[in-house]
C-alpha cells in the first residue's frame, strides 16, 4: 500500500511545472559539501535511523529467526529495498520542491528544508494537486499512519523483549507488559501533539536520533571486531548460512569492519561534538535550558554503555579470588570481555542435530564448549577454516 501511494505521488510530482529543477538539484552533487562534517553526520544518522542500526530493532526481530535462516539474503533485501525506496521517494520530494521554488520565484535550495516539513508540507502540497485531492489526502495520511505503526511494532517489540529477557518472571504477564509499554509511550507522546509539539519533536530528533545511534553503532563495531573477534563473527555467519562467499569476502570486509567503518563513525562523532551548535528552528533559537534537556536525553542513550561496563568489571573484580593485583586485573578483563556460557547453546543444539552435515564440532574443554573445524581440532585453538583474519590470536576463537 505505501508503495502504491508513493508511485501515484511520484507520477504526479514529475509532471509539475519546475519538477526538473528539483530533480536536477537532487541528482547533481555539490562536491564542496563533502568538506562539511554536518553533511557526513546527517548521512550517517539517516542510514542508521532508516535501517534501524544501533536501535536494537533488527537484533530483536532477527532473534526469532530459525538458526539456519539465510540472513545474508535478508540483509541484502532490507538494505537494497530501503535505499532504493529512499532514492525513488527523493524524486517525488524534490519534484515538489522544484515546483514550489518555481511558484515562489526562488532557488530550490531556499525551499529544501529537512525535518518534518517534507512529510507535513511538501507531500501534502503535492496531494492537493491530484485529481480527487481529498481521496488521495486520506490515502496519504493513512500511509503515514501504517508506516508509523510498522515502526512502532519494532520499537515496542524491542523494549518488550529487553524487559522480558531481563525479568523472565514477567513473561506470563506479557499482555499486561505490552499494554504498559504502549500506554507509557502514549503518555510520553502527548506533548508532541500540543501547539509546541513541533519544537519538542525537533529537539528529540536533534539530540536523541543522532549521537546515541552513532555511539552505539561504534561500540557494536568495536566489540565485534576487537573483543568478540572478527574471525569468530565470520565463522558464526558461516555456521548459520553455510555460504562460502563469506570466506572469499572475509579480507575485503575486514577493511570495513576492523578499520574504515569504526574510524569514519568515530571521526564524525567527535567532530559533530566539536562543531556543536545550539538547536534552532528557522529564526527561533532554543533557550539554554531546552538544549540542556537535549544533552540529558542524548547522554541517557550514551552513558549507560560505559557505566554498565564499569559496573560489570568492578563486580567481577571484587569477586575474583586471585591475590596478585596485576593477574587479577588481567583475569577479570579476560572473563568480562568474552561471551557467556549460554551464548552458543542454540548453535550447539543445532550442531548435534545436523551431525556430520555441519562443518564444525563442539568439544568440552573445562567448563566450556569450544568450536573447531570438524575433524581438524589442533592442539591449540583455531578459527573455522584456519582464518587468521585481521583480529586473530590464539584466543580469537573464544570458547563457549
Amino acid at each position: 500500500f505505501p508503495y502504491l501511494v508513493l508511485v501515484v505521488l511520484l507520477i504526479r510530482a514529475v509532471t509539475l511545472e519546475g519538477a526538473s529543477l528539483g530533480i536536477k538539484f537532487y541528482l547533481i552533487p555539490e562536491w564542496s559539501r563533502l568538506a562539511d562534517i554536518k553533511v557526513w553526520e546527517a548521512a550517517a544518522v539517516q542510514i542508521f535511523f532508516s535501517l534501524s542500526v544501533g536501535g536494537g530493532g533488527l537484533i530483536t526481530l532477527s532473534s526469532y529467526n530459525r538458526f539456519h535462516n539465510n540472513i545474508l539474503r535478508d540483509t541484502a533485501i532490507v538494505c537494497v529495498g530501503n535505499c532504493l525506496t529512499s532514492f525513488i521517494a527523493g524524486f517525488a520530494i524534490f519534484s515538489v520542491l522544484g515546483f514550489m521554488a518555481t511558484e515562489l520565484g526562488v532557488d530550490v535550495k531556499d525551499v529544501a528544508t529537512g525535518g518534518t516539513g517534507l512529510a507535513f508540507e511538501a507531500y501534502p502540497d503535492l496531494v492537493t494537486r491530484l485529481p480527487a485531492a481529498p481521496f488521495w489526502a486520506v490515502l496519504f495520511f493513512l500511509m503515514l499512519f501504517t508506516l508509523g505503526l510498522d515502526s512502532q511494532f519494532a520499537i515496542v517489540e524491542t523494549i518488550l523483549t529487553g524487559i522480558l529477557d531481563f525479568m523472565p518472571v514477567l513473561r506470563p504477564k506479557k499482555t499486561l507488559i505490552v499494554a504498559a509499554v504502549c500506554f507509557t509511550g502514549f503518555i510520553l507522546g502527548l506533548p508532541l501533539c500540543c501547539p509546541g509539539g513541533g519544537y519538542v519533536l525537533d529537539l528529540l530528533d536533534y539530540y536523541a536520533a543522532s549521537w546515541p545511534y552513532l555511539f552505539i553503532g561504534l561500540m557494536e563495531l568495536i566489540i565485534i571486531a576487537y573483543i568478540y573477534g572478527y574471525s569468530n563473527y565470520i565463522d558464526d555467519l558461516y555456521e548459520m548460512t553455510g555460504n562460502n562467499i563469506l570466506y572469499k569476502l572475509k579480507k575485503p570486509m575486514s577493511v570495513f569492519y576492523c578499520g574504515l567503518s569504526p574510524l569514519v563513525i568515530f571521526i564524525i562523532f567527535i567532530f559533530s561534538w566539536h562543531n556543536y551548535e545550539p538547536l534552532k528552528k528557522g529564526s527561533y533559537i532554543y533557550p539554554a535550558w531546552a538544549n540542556g534537556i537535549g544533552w540529558i536525553i542524548a547522554m541517557l542513550g550514551i552513558l549507560p554503555v560505559p557505566f554498565t561496563a564499569i559496573y560489570v568489571y568492578a563486580k567481577a573484580y571484587m569477586a575474583n579470588p586471585i591475590p596478585d593485583m596485576q593477574d587479577r586485573v588481567k583475569d577479570t578483563l579476560r572473563e568480562t570481555t568474552r561471551h557467556t556460557v549460554e551464548w552458543r547453546q542454540n548453535a550447539i543444539r543445532l550442531n548435534n542435530k545436523d551431525g556430520e552435515k555441519s562443518n564444525f564440532e563442539y568439544r568440552q574443554e573445562g567448563d566450556r564448549m569450544v568450536r573447531y573445524r570438524r575433524g581438524q581440532a589442533p592442539e591449540g585453538k583455531m578459527s573455522g577454516f584456519v582464518n587468521g583474519g585481521m583480529v586473530s590470536s590464539k584466543d580469537d576463537f573464544t570458547p563457549m
